[in-house]
């Protein structure tokens, strides 16, 4: 009987041992669970986040593919609208050449036009010319007749007086004979060589030969110099005639040529317009250009003195910046956050397990670890055995009620 409680007693404490071994490999079963856990959270916790990075990225690219499409449309629209432009700019060349060809025979057809109404206020000017000698010849004529009519009304009112002009005439006459007689008789007696006191000496002196020489020499070179001068106006006039015909040739020739020449000035005017466009363009671009290189020495100068500061502050032991001491310190505390979270998870496991063995996230009740005979008044409210709920951030919007009285 002793022999086998004995046997009993090892089994037994074999038992508790196997037992005691593996309530340890349970435990340890169950911390590997907590740690697979643990580890199941976090990466469904990095699956969780690369997928709403995913999403972000994939809204990021459909709203890049979309804004090029947007983009690619409006190049589109862009091209048409330029294509559409070009063509404008054609028919306006176009037009503007048949304008400047129609613009070239309306001058031609105004420089008619103007010889026309030159040749038309030269006939009117004469025009006017022989109305005004009509005018001077009818305003003449209208004095003329003044005077015959005033003749005419004189000679009724002397009509009555005619026999003493007839006796006046009668004696008039008379008198005119005598005066001719008397006349005659003058006449003859200057005629008469017999009559000494017909002639006097004249005043002045008589030129000899020799002055009327020099003066009749004087003359033929005034007549000379006269003729030289009148044949070179003829040379000149000849000169100028021939002139003259030949600019109108030409004028008439370089009518033709008018056309071609003012196509070639409107190309060459339009290459003008066009390098000058180029060449803005390319001032611009230039000056857009020496900003930005400006701009990047700058940034390059002030990379340099920090790179400079860098390494004198490594080289004194230091962090190259303050910058990168901070982000040096966010790292590392984020490190050591994330090394403390696994740890507190095992911990708060263990405890799980050593109480009651069920892992939750439940906030624990405040009575939960509390005996009821200790007279520790509870912590509820007027809704026990309910704890109330915190308040939330729109209780301030909320008005406390004003309490009424009682009445009774």
């Amino acid at each position: 009987m002793k022999e086998k409680l004995k046997i009993l007693s090892n089994e037994t404490e074999i038992l508790r041992v196997e037992a005691v071994s593996k309530d340890r490999l349970l435990s340890k079963a169950r911390l590997d669970h907590s740690a697979a856990d643990s580890e199941r959270d976090h990466l469904r916790a990095n699956l969780n986040r690369c997928a709403l990075q995913f999403r972000e990225r994939q809204a990021s690219v459909d709203e890049q593919i979309a804004e090029v499409d947007k983009l690619n449309a409006i190049i589109n629209m862009a091209e048409k609208d330029m294509l559409h432009r070009k063509k404008q700019y054609e028919t306006g060349v176009e037009t503007r050449n048949q304008t400047g060809i129609t613009l070239i025979d309306r001058n031609d057809e105004l420089c008619i036009l103007y010889e026309k109404r030159t040749m038309q206020e030269e006939v009117l000017r004469q025009g006017e010319l022989e109305l005004q000698r009509r005018d001077d010849e009818i305003r003449m004529l209208k004095l003329e007749i003044r005077e015959v009519s005033r003749s005419t009304d004189a000679a009724r009112k002397v009509v009555h007086h005619i026999p003493k002009y007839d006796e006046s005439a009668v004696s008039l006459q008379q008198q005119l004979l005598e005066a001719r007689r008397k006349a005659q008789e003058l006449s003859d007696a200057l005629e008469s060589p017999e009559n000494r006191d017909r002639w006097r000496r004249l005043e002045g002196k008589v030129p000899d030969e020799e002055e009327l020489s020099v003066k009749i020499g004087y003359l033929e070179e005034r007549y000379n110099d006269k003729r030289e001068q009148l044949l070179e106006k003829e040379l000149i006039l000849e000169e100028v005639s021939a002139l003259s015909e030949r600019l109108q040739q030409q004028a008439a020739e370089g009518r033709a040529d008018t056309l071609e020449l003012a196509k070639r000035v409107n190309g060459y005017q339009a290459k003008i317009r066009a390098i000058t466009r180029r060449m803005m363009a390319t001032v611009s671009e230039l000056s857009m250009y020496k900003a930005s290189s400006m701009k990047l020495q700058q940034e390059r100068d002030e990379l340099v003195e920090r790179i400079t500061e860098a390494a004198a502050r490594m080289d004194a032991g230091l962090a190259p910046t303050e910058d990168a001491e901070r982000d040096w310190y966010r790292l590392e505390r984020e490190r050591l956050e994330l090394e403390e979270v696994p740890t507190a998870a095992r911990d708060t496991h263990q405890t799980d397990d050593k109480s009651t063995g069920i892992r939750t996230t439940a906030e624990p009740r405040p009575n939960a670890y509390v005996p009821s005979d200790l007279g520790i008044p509870r912590p509820y409210g007027g809704m026990a055995p309910f704890k109330p709920s915190e308040a939330g951030s729109t209780m301030r919007f909320i008005r406390r009620p004003a309490p009424k009285e009682l009445l009774i």
